[in-house]
């Protein structure tokens, strides 16, 4: 027993040992001037260590259900991340340095890493790039004062016609959403009945909710960004207040900013991971994921600016991985209109996101709301893919109160709300991600916006203003 311990401990050694090396100058380019100029200049950086084996996915799409698809997809990524990362891991381990492994993409997340440990590992070949982890600020919601007790409709539901849709039935039921944001306070009247961690009587976290931030073990939301997104997607207090487009659907979170709207890429990166295949409270994420828990549509109300150290790249194959498991992925088109090429922040540029402009109650596109085209990655491509109500939308905040606010981070919440809308006249779209985006582009009422270009669709509105029963319809006549 003892020389077979000595032998593995032996061949692990090797193993450790053998990794092929480059020379400096052939490390050089993993690293960037930012992480490099940081390094020199504090000595520590927080990083993230990607490896170059990636899954290829593509076989995805020959699955017909939500639930198969990110079963493969989930098999797959972690099955290369964890034989991948052994040697890594092996030398990270020998040297004492702690790190947190993920799987969405092949990465390990290092904190207070020195000049000597990212040179060394810029020499792996094993290591595809190694790049910033920073702290990077959103530009959280400007809050106005609340309107009166609402008596009717809201504006912003009545001119997407989910009214119209409420009377055919349709609310939601038997779909799951996902919020990434502050938090959410599930507690709040609008949005404690329809959390799926909570049955009336008792709550259960597990599977429920993640804080990718401190790792509290019951949701909550110090910022009020969170809920009052997550509000617009489904929330009803059932007496005075309907703010929600599908305000029967089950919510799930997971905490990915601090209160005043900081996050990181791995903290992003990290909540995709849960929704893509949630997990218990503590839980691992390689083996304890079940992705039959996964919701079908997550709004995303934030973004990760390349101005403040979060690359283009960072981000751009979690999404596509979280598309292909079948997941619709929402996103705010950005606040920093109404300059033509302004949508230049991840997640929102990226082709696997549905990207969501915002507009007022003259249907008209809102000065703030970014414009495209988006110009990365060697092409320039039209940008939003849709519009909706941004500006004055009326939603919850924690507390039992809440609050009217104005930007895309509102908008995005709208179109998540139809595509739960969609998924529960429809279910066998659940999953078909490319047919829903398409469904919800092309029964947009056109908008025409020619001061960034594209007829239709345009590099302001997109297709148009979303319109809840079009959708719908289109959907039930496309499952027929």
């Amino acid at each position: 027993m003892l020389m077979r311990t000595l032998l593995a401990l032996i061949g692990l050694t090797i193993a450790v040992l053998v990794v092929p090396r480059l020379s400096e100058t052939e490390a050089s380019w993993k690293t960037s001037k930012a992480l490099e100029s940081l390094l020199l200049r504090e000595g520590r950086a927080d990083i993230l260590v990607v490896l170059h084996e990636q899954a290829d996915l593509r076989a995805a799409k020959n699955f017909s259900t939500q639930h198969e698809r990110g079963r493969f997809v989930y098999e797959r990524l972690t099955e290369i991340a964890q034989r991948s990362q052994r040697e890594l891991r092996a030398y990270l381990d020998a040297k004492k340095v702690s790190y947190r492994a993920h799987y969405l993409i092949n990465m390990i997340a290092i904190s207070g890493a020195d000049l000597g440990l990212v040179r060394a590992l810029a020499q792996r070949a094993d290591v595809a790039r190694i790049e910033l982890n920073p702290k990077v600020r959103n530009q959280l919601l400007q809050i106005e004062r609340d309107s009166p007790a609402q008596t009717d409709v809201l504006w912003n539901l009545k001119i997407i016609n989910a009214d119209q849709v409420w009377a055919l039935g349709i609310t939601g039921k038997g779909v799951v959403v996902a919020g990434a944001d502050t938090g959410v306070d599930w507690q709040h009247i609008a949005l404690m009945k329809t959390y799926r961690g909570f049955d009336g009587e008792r709550a259960d976290h597990n599977y429920n909710w993640h804080d990718a931030v401190e790792g509290l073990p019951e949701p909550l939301d110090p910022g009020g960004h969170g809920t009052i997104t997550l509000g617009v997607v489904v929330g009803d207090d059932g007496q005075r207040a309907r703010t929600g487009v599908a305000y029967e659907a089950q919510w799930i979170a997971c905490r990915n900013m601090e209160p005043n709207g900081f996050g990181t890429p791995e903290r992003y990166i990290g909540c995709m991971e849960f929704f893509m295949a949630p997990y218990p409270l503590g839980g691992d994420p390689f083996k304890d994921g079940d992705p039959s828990k996964a919701p079908s549509v997550i709004n995303n109300s934030w973004g990760c600016p390349p101005n403040e150290g979060c690359s283009p790249e960072t981000l751009k194959e979690a999404v596509e991985r979280v598309r292909a498991a079948g997941i619709l992925f929402v996103a705010a088109a950005g606040n920093d209109g109404p300059n033509c090429r302004s949508i230049d922040t991840p997640p929102a540029i990226y082709s696997a996101a549905f990207t969501v402009g915002a507009t007022n109650r003259n249907d008209e596109i809102a000065r703030f709301s970014s414009r495209g085209p988006v110009g990365f990655f060697g092409l320039d491509r039209i940008s939003p893919d849709v519009s909706a109500p941004g500006v004055g939308v009326r939603g919850p905040l924690p507390g039992d109160r809440y609050a009217s606010a104005s930007g895309t981070s509102l908008a995005a919440p709208h179109v998540a709300g139809v595509a739960a809308l969609i998924f529960q006249a429809a279910p066998r779209l659940k999953g078909r991600v490319e047919i829903v985006e398409d469904l919800l582009r092309q029964t947009s009422l056109d908008r025409p916006g020619t001061d960034c270009g594209g007829d239709r669709p345009d590099n302001t509105y997109g297709w148009g203003r979303i319109d809840a029963l079009a959708a719908v319809k289109a959907a039930l006549e496309r499952q027929e």
